[in-house]
């Protein structure tokens, strides 16, 4: 029998309709060119870049279309030998300065998490301003996730967990106190 509608594809229908961000992991300048075009050609607007070590090459498109970037881990090498060290470092800052929505990810896999604030320090320390670090792996990645409104941020009504600590969060030497 005729079907009009495909059931396996009802997860994907808030995703089409912009409701739901899209993710593409895209690092290298031909692969963030390619998703332009695939959402140009998909009608796709609501879009995030996972990885995104060339992002800035393309900042000012980035930014007209509204995509945002979810930065690789920041302490990392450089991915070609003739760059400089601190390519990955800047990222972040090249980004912020550029105007681009951007977050700051540890790698993915969850055992990392624990060192999402030294990559944020890390950036900090190569041009992105220490406010936007914090916001970076806080309220920035809520709102690319579509739950800025729920959370990331210490406001009535939002879910949080407070962290107590002896100093400041972007340091290493800083104790946790309490969550």
């Amino acid at each position: 029998p005729r079907h009009d509608r495909d059931v396996k594809w009802d997860a994907m229908v808030k995703a089409a309709m912009g409701e739901l961000p899209v993710f593409f992991h895209a690092s290298a300048l031909n692969q963030i060119r390619a998703v332009f075009k695939f959402c140009d050609e998909q009608g796709l607007k609501n879009v995030a870049l996972v990885g995104g070590y060339d992002a800035w090459r393309v900042a000012d498109e980035l930014k007209a279309r509204g995509i945002a970037v979810i930065c690789d881990p920041v302490l990392g090498l450089p991915r070609r030998r003739w760059e400089p060290y601190d390519e990955a470092f800047t990222l972040p800052g090249r980004l912020a300065a550029a105007g681009v929505k951007f977050c700051i990810a540890d790698g993915g896999g969850g055992m990392n998490a624990r060192n999402l604030p030294y990559h944020a320090s890390m950036a900090a320390a190569f041009g992105l301003d220490r406010g936007e670090a914090l916001k970076a792996i806080t309220l920035y990645p809520a709102q690319i996730l579509g739950a800025g409104d729920r959370l990331g941020s210490i406001e009535p009504g939002r879910i949080a967990d407070l962290v107590v600590t002896r100093g400041d969060l972007l340091e290493i030497t800083t104790e946790v106190e309490q969550v």
